[in-house]
């Protein structure tokens, strides 16, 4: 009996200390069941609106996840070296107040994350890399805000931020490009009660030409450099992705760390330069992986149970959990990339139920993201009735958790 008492009391101190510590790796929450809540859905709640109406807006988004028993939500912090809170680096982003750099009288990412720890909710900051403004926005950047500096400065304008295309992106191959986006995790880790940081795959950007970094890499041969392009580049990223991991923890190891890249292996580490095998496999460069598989099973090229296998295969024997990424949005559409298969999403009313349960089959997954929120809540007119079905589908599957 004495015994009994001793490992009775050692497991309530147990619980008490748990209980001290809310942020926790993300699979020892048990499943998670994830949704991706963009710059899109909070603009529509947002665009200067009052702090109550905004408050409000948040509210009833997490009301609807929490009804479908979803538990995690990774909202974004920044979307194009903007800022949905105060930021001593970026200006605020454009669809807080209408006007890049307009403030509203509140902190709207913080206000989130409030309510989202209120409501159980695991957190996670999103922020894209290296995507910028569109060129057509440069005027309407502070003069005041790095990136303004930047494109008026002559040595760093096409250097540390490069256009192509239509639009502007920061060049990893420069320490204080990697500086400012490490600086700007530190500030969300420091100021913020966030679970996790959370990176997507806007790293450089597909098809990307030679002359988008030519100067550095010609400095970079001429100093003895042996790399191929594209293994300089990824080096670069492998180079943000390790300092920034390194950053987050040194404020708290407890916050995860997690990136998700297309769900093409492939075309991550090829055409954006993501060096998906080396993080994974690595430590010092992220808790979870998020592949983004939106593919359906018929998809011609790459069907979704594939590629899951791929990235089963990739994180086994790991310590870096896997997460997958769902594609809600595609519900009724037609997918052009699947060749035979490009009707499947209108064809079948049930694949997001299809995959779950595929997901929840295989040990090695933590869980699920669904991508997006109003792929779910607030759907296109003509896919309504099709999404409406799914929802049905996924009710009583969330409800039955693994």
């Amino acid at each position: 009996m004495h015994i009994k008492r001793i490992l009775i009391a050692v497991f309530v101190i147990l619980l008490i200390f748990a209980g001290c510590h809310p942020r926790k790796k993300t699979g020892t929450m048990g499943e998670v069941r994830a949704a991706w809540i963009s710059y899109i859905e909070l603009s529509s709640i947002l665009d200067n609106r009052s702090e109550t109406d905004y408050i409000q807006g948040v509210k009833t988004m997490l009301e609807n996840l929490k009804a479908m028993n979803f538990n995690t939500v990774y909202v974004h912090a920044s979307a194009f070296t903007d800022a949905y809170y105060p930021s001593q680096y970026y200006p605020t982003a454009q669809y807080v107040a209408g006007q890049i750099g307009q403030n509203v009288a509140y902190d709207p990412f913080g206000l989130f994350v409030q309510q989202a720890h209120e409501a159980g909710f695991h957190i996670e900051a999103w922020i894209n890399p290296m995507r910028s403004f569109r060129t057509d926005q440069e005027s309407q950047i502070p003069v005041s805000s790095v990136i303004g500096q930047w494109l008026s400065d002559p040595t760093m304008r096409g250097t540390r931020i490069v256009a192509e295309g239509d639009r502007w992106y920061l060049n990893p191959a420069y320490p204080e490009v990697r500086e400012l986006i490490c600086a700007v995790a530190k500030e969300l880790a420091q100021n913020y009660p966030i679970d996790g940081l959370h990176l997507d795959d806007y790293f450089y950007p597909d098809g990307v030409s030679e002359s988008f970094d030519q100067v550095a890499y010609q400095a970079y041969r001429q100093t003895g450099g042996e790399l191929s392009l594209g293994d300089w580049r990824r080096q670069n990223i492998n180079e943000m992705v390790a300092s920034l991991y390194a950053t987050v923890k040194q404020v708290d190891k407890t916050i995860q760390v997690g990136i998700s890249p297309a769900g093409n292996l492939e075309y991550s580490v090829e055409s954006i330069y993501g060096d998906v095998r080396e993080w994974v496999r690595h430590d010092g460069y992220l808790d979870y992986i998020l592949p983004q598989i939106y593919f359906g099973y018929e998809h011609g090229t790459l069907p979704f149970d594939q590629c899951l296998k791929q990235w089963e295969d990739l994180t086994q024997g790991t310590s870096t959990e896997l997460i997958v990424g769902l594609a809600a949005y595609k519900i009724n559409t037609v997918d052009n990339y699947a060749k035979d298969g490009k009707y499947e999403w209108q064809q079948h009313d049930d694949i997001l139920k299809r995959q779950i349960l595929e997901l929840r089959d295989h040990a090695a997954v933590a869980g699920f993201s669904i991508f997006s929120y109003n792929s779910l809540f607030q759907p296109a007119a003509e896919n309504a009735q099709r999404v409406s079905q799914e929802l049905e589908n996924l009710q009583e599957l969330m409800i039955k958790t693994k």
